[in-house]
C-alpha cells in the first residue's frame, strides 16, 4: 500500500520541494521501519539523494536507491572479514558502487578501493556516486577483470547485468577491455591487497587465474559471488577447488546471494 503510494507520488507530483518532502517522509517513516530494522542500516532521502547510515558508523550517499542491493549482498560479502582502516580493497564488478562506497568509507583515507566496472553506463553512475561522496581513496577503472589483458565481448543489459561470452551471433553485444588483476596492480604500483570482492557474472575462475601472483604471495581475504551458472552448474565448486589448490581455506555460504569465502590460515 505505502509502496504503491510512493510510486504514485513519483509519477504524479512534479519535481520540487513538496515531492522531496513526501519522499523523505516515506523513507523515514515507512521504508526503514518495514524493511531495514534487521539489516544494520537505514536509508533516507535528503537533498535529492539517498543517504545510508550504518550501525557501525559508515555513512554515504548515492544518486540511485541502492538500499535493496545493500540489503541483499553487503552482509554476505563481509560475513567472514571486517574491513579495517588502511585496507586495500578490490571491487570486481563494482556496478554503481554499493560495495565500493561502503568499503571506501570503512577503510578510511589511509586505505584504498580499486573498483573495476566494464559496463560504460554503470561506470558513469559509479563515478557520479564517488564524486557525490567526495571520495579521494577510490580508483575506478572502466575495465573487466579476466585472466589476461585484451578485449572480450560482453552480452546482456544494464538491468540484469552483462556476462562475458564468445558467441559472436548473440544480440546486445558490446566489446570491452579486460585485464588481469596481477597486471593492472603491477601497472599501478600496488603491492598489497587485503580483500577482494568479486561479482563478475560467471568470470570468477578467470579472475582467479589472473590474480595468482597476488593470491600466492599474500594472505588475501576473498568474497566471490558464486551463484552464477557456467556450463549448467553454479561456479562455487570450481572456485573452491581453484583456491584450495593455492593454499586457501574456503567456504561457501550466504544462500540468498551465494558467496564463496577464502583466506589463508
Amino acid at each position: 500500500m505505502c509502496a504503491k503510494f510512493n510510486q504514485v507520488i513519483s509519477r504524479l507530483i512534479p519535481e520540487g520541494s513538496t515531492k522531496e518532502a513526501l519522499k523523505g517522509a516515506y523513507y523515514s517513516l515507512y521504508y526503514n521501519k518495514k524493511h531495514f530494522k534487521e539489516n544494520g542500516f537505514r536509508v533516507y532521502r535528503r537533498l535529492g539523494h539517498f543517504e545510508y547510515d550504518f550501525d557501525e558508523g559508515v555513512r554515504f550517499s548515492s544518486h540511485e536507491n541502492m538500499a535493496d542491493e545493500l540489503k541483499r549482498s553487503l552482509k554476505g560479502y563481509l560475513a567472514k572479514y571486517s574491513l579495517k582502516k588502511g585496507d586495500v580493497v578490490i571491487d570486481g564488478g563494482a556496478y554503481i558502487g554499493e560495495f565500493t562506497l561502503y568499503a571506501a568509507k570503512a577503510v578510511g583515507i589511509a586505505g584504498k578501493v580499486i573498483a573495476f566496472e566494464p559496463d560504460e553506463k554503470m561506470y558513469k553512475k559509479l563515478l557520479a556516486n564517488i564524486e557525490l561522496n567526495a571520495l579521494g581513496n577510490v580508483v575506478a577503472i572502466n575495465k573487466g577483470l579476466w585472466s589476461s589483458d585484451g578485449k572480450l565481448k560482453f552480452m546482456g543489459d544494464s538491468v540484469k547485468g552483462y556476462t562475458f561470452m564468445m558467441d559472436s551471433d548473440a544480440k546486445d553485444v558490446v566489446e570491452v577491455p579486460v585485464v588481469s588483476l596481477d597486471n593492472e596492480l603491477a601497472r599501478m604500483g600496488i603491492k598489497k591487497v587485503d580483500f577482494i570482492k568479486a561479482d563478475v557474472e560467471g568470470a570468477e575462475l578467470e579472475v582467479i587465474k589472473g590474480a595468482l601472483d597476488i593470491l600466492k604471495g599474500q594472505r588475501v581475504n576473498l568474497a566471490i559471488a558464486s551463484y552464477h551458472m557456467l556450463d549448467g552448474k553454479k561456479t562455487f565448486d570450481r572456485i573452491e577447488d581453484a583456491l584450495r589448490s593455492i593454499g586457501y581455506n574456503v567456504d561457501t555460504d550466504h544462500p540468498g546471494h551465494l558467496t564463496t569465502y577464502a583466506f589463508k590460515a
